[in-house]
């Protein structure tokens, strides 16, 4: 461990709190390996005076970080596993963030390690990293085998230097500016009379300078001397006496009527350890270079590859900030920002012309609570979004334009982040539908809504010629409809018919069904087509239900009109859809033993007097959802073989009565002796049945076939 002394702590001290300041903690400190002990013990540690912290190697985020020799960044360092909080607790400090670097000498190994505590505004960043390892750099020039060379005023002046620069590449974006400070640095921390910096032209081969302390505006490009040696070795190099090199070119003092002496280079490598260029200390003052310099100079070859990586990022971000602008002003959306304080920062040309604003109108700076009201909704989410971050969006909102003119547009509300992921603002963007809701809401009178969506929004039709799928038919149709046409008018019947239409509509559109067509009364909806779901059979119970529902609610409102009941088939199966007709008229429709079967089941609810019935495979998708009732088997015209058909009772949501309960269970003992010709015994639990529901069809259906099996009358 190094002997600490008061000059030595004054100066760590001075690196500590640049170091602080650089990359805004609350606390840096340097801490020193001590084999003997395998522990990091604090040379200097900012508010902790006159004390030595020692952490044992491997424990703790400083430990650990020495252990693996990997830099750790901890922006939430109380959740961390390695975090120890006895430290803490011992010097009365809250630690909620840290990042720790190692500190090497120049022969690689670990001597020690940097540490900041608490970034003061917002969290520790890569910048942060790369700025503490160019300072751990920097300290280990006065660090080398575990003694402090902290002696000489001409190394506290580099430090000044280097801290001067590492302040720079941190500022300053403009990359000739900054190499510019750079290498005037690198020449004077030297001691040398010029400096250059040579980058590789990665088209031609050849290196050139970039920047060159006492050149003007020449400019040297070489694929020869000891700067290509450099680059291709990638080796740093000191030549004290170059004119008895093998490998240097006098031709560039020839031409620049100068004579080198002596001459420092090191390779100037990217973050993929790929050599950028060369940069070089020409002419020592008074000296020659030594390991001291060439330490140095490694040390400024790291600040050029930060400056250049950050001022490319920088140019490529503009770049990117230049091309959106352009993108923005000449998207057929519209794009709105607002900032915090809900003022609006920018409006892309499209929202003018969208919503008919003027383009002298000034909206930028304008709060979005006193612009003009027309256009107030449509910035009704930003203030919630920007508050809670959350993304908010809005369909078919109707500005009025004009007293004639009214824009349909879908809108999005999206938060807007910086770099640290705070939000700063919202952007909002603004689609207008207008036409396509005017197309879409013409054609759907003509033509079915699912056929309008593949017209606007397909370019190939091809599946609407024919497609062989699955899917759920339902059909409804109103009971004893023939009676009520000779019983009331013509306008009465018609007005019912529209009201009932548009409710039925409803239910359909509510589950994601397909209005086929209108059969006089009755109603044939397709769930499945052209697309279908797993969810197709259960929809098409759901509209059934809901059906019923809407069509009671109907009866209460229409007092004047009659009563209508209906009945509903659903079945499910592989149908063929696609147009069907002529040339000069064909219509979009599904062919096949399932419309066939749902428009028989349907016709079945007038024998078994229920309201509706599903096939078999409609029951086995949908008898997870709802309570169903087996009502019977019977035979179908057109199939060879008996279908069982069901009822559905209600959604499984809704809990059964105990009576519905043994009302069922005597109905399926019943209908259970009733298939094995046991129709007496039938007859006793049909009997049972039928006390408990006095009204239910099947049962009673059921008791009349089993009088007639067994011809005895109850």
């Amino acid at each position: 461990m190094v002997k600490k002394s008061e000059k030595i702590i004054t100066e760590v001290n001075a690196i500590l709190q640049q170091i602080s300041d650089t990359v805004q903690a609350e606390r840096s400190t340097f801490f020193l390996y001590n084999k003997q002990n395998a522990t990091l013990e604090s040379l200097v540690a900012q508010g902790v005076k006159h004390i030595i912290i020692s952490v044992p190697v491997g424990k703790g985020v400083v430990g650990t970080m020495f252990q693996q020799q990997k830099v750790i960044v901890e922006n939430n360092v109380q959740q961390s596993a390695i975090f120890d909080a006895s430290y803490d607790a011992q010097w009365h400090f809250e630690t909620k963030s840290t990042v720790c670097v190692p500190v090497v000498n120049t022969d690689g190994k670990p001597i020690g390690a940097l540490q900041c505590l608490n970034k003061i505004d917002g969290t520790f960043m890569e910048n942060d990293v790369k700025i503490l390892e160019s300072f751990a750099s920097a300290i280990a020039l006065i660090v080398k085998n575990s003694k402090l060379y902290l002696a000489s005023e001409h190394i506290k002046n580099n430090f000044s230097t280097l801290l001067e620069v590492f302040k720079a590449v941190s500022s300053e974006l403009n990359l000739n500016k900054l190499i510019q400070v750079v290498m005037n640095k690198a020449a004077e921390i030297t001691k040398a009379d010029r400096s250059s910096l040579f980058l590789v032209d990665e088209t031609t081969g050849e290196l050139w300078t970039v920047f060159a302390k006492g050149l003007k505006n020449t400019t040297v490009r070489t694929k020869k001397g000891i700067v290509a040696h450099v680059a291709k070795t990638q080796e740093p190099l000191i030549v004290n006496n170059p004119y008895e090199h093998p490998l240097f070119n006098p031709e560039v003092d020839k031409k620049t009527n100068y004579h080198t002496k002596s001459i420092l280079s090191v390779p100037v490598f990217n973050a993929n350890n790929k050599v950028l260029g060369v940069i070089q200390a020409i002419n020592k003052r008074g000296n020659n270079f030594n390991e001291d310099d060439l330490d140095i100079l490694k040390g400024f070859a790291s600040q050029i590859r930060i400056a250049i990586e950050n001022a490319k990022l920088f140019d490529q971000i503009q770049g990117m900030k230049n091309h959106l602008n352009i993108l923005v002003q000449n998207l057929d959306t519209g794009i709105v920002t607002v900032n915090q304080q809900l003022h609006i920062n920018t409006v892309n040309e499209t929202f003018y012309r969208m919503f008919g604003v003027k383009k002298n109108t000034k909206l930028t700076n304008r709060s979005i609570q006193k612009i003009v009201k027309r256009l107030q909704p449509l910035f009704s989410h930003c203030e919630e979004t920007i508050a809670t971050g959350t993304k908010n969006y809005q369909e078919d909102l109707k500005i009025k334009v004009t007293p004639e003119k009214t824009v349909t547009v879908n809108l999005s509300v999206l938060p807007m982040q910086d770099a640290k992921e705070n939000i700063i603002g919202a952007i909002v963007v603004f689609n207008d539908v207008s036409q396509e809701k005017r197309i879409q809401s013409n054609l759907s009178r003509y033509i079915p809504q699912h056929l309008v969506k593949q017209v606007m929004h397909h370019d190939n039709l091809s599946l609407l010629q024919g497609n062989f799928s699955k899917c759920s038919i339902l059909f409804s149709d109103i009971r004893n409809f023939t009676t009520l046409t000779e019983e009331f008018g013509a306008i009465q019947i018609v007005a019912l018919l529209n009201n009932y239409f548009e409710a039925m509509l409803t239910s359909v559109h509510k589950y994601n069904g397909i209005l086929d067509k209108y059969i006089g009364d009755a109603i044939m909806t397709v769930f499945g087509v052209p697309y279908a779901n797993i969810t197709d059979a259960k929809n098409a119970v759901n509209c059934a239900l809901d059906m019923f529902e809407s069509l009671a609610d109907l009866n209460k409102k229409s007092t004047s009109l009659p009563q209508l009941n209906i009945g509903i088939g659903i079945s499910t199966g592989n149908v063929v859809s696609g147009n069907i007709g002529s040339e000069k008229r064909f219509e979009y429709t599904v062919i096949g033993d399932s419309v066939n079967l749902a428009a028989r089941l349907e016709s079945a609810t007038k024998t078994y007097k229920v309201d509706m019935l599903i096939c078999e495979e409609t029951y086995n998708e949908v008898k997870n959802d709802f309570h169903c009732r087996e009502i019977d088997t019977m035979m179908v015209k057109g199939k060879l073989t008996p279908v069982k058909i069901f009822s559905v009772i209600a959604k499984k949501t809704i809990s059964l009565s105990d009576s519905q309960k043994e009302f069922l269970q005597y109905y399926a003992k019943g209908l259970q002796e009733y298939r094995r010709k046991n129709y007496e015994k039938a007859s006793i639990y049909f009997v049972d049945a039928n006390d408990i529901i006095p009204s239910d069809g099947p049962t009673k259906l059921f008791l009349k076939r089993c009088r007639k099996h067994t011809r005895v009358v109850q």
